[in-house]
């Protein structure tokens, strides 16, 4: 099982894909991790209160994140919305 610290942000970019946020974290991970080799993108998880942010990257700009996000949305019908990593 991948950790949600998996992936360093500062190594690779600032900016996430954030598709979802659920109240079970293992639920939220394995969402994760599907849609990350679905869609050949590494993510993490993070808590925010009471519920997990699933976000796909980090992208070094925003046309990239901007990219995948398409991609969510033709290829799996996905809303979703690019934040900048903390």
């Amino acid at each position: 099982m991948v950790t949600p610290q998996a992936v360093s942000q500062s190594a690779s970019g600032n900016f996430m894909v954030q598709v979802g946020a659920v109240s079970d974290q293992a639920r939220a991970q394995q969402y994760q991790q599907q849609l990350g080799q679905k869609f050949g993108v590494p993510g993490r998880v993070t808590q925010n209160g009471a519920v997990w942010r699933i976000q796909l990257g980090p992208f070094a700009s925003k046309a990239e994140a901007s990219t995948l996000q398409q991609r969510l949305q033709t290829e799996a019908q996905l809303q979703s919305f690019i934040t900048t990593a903390q």
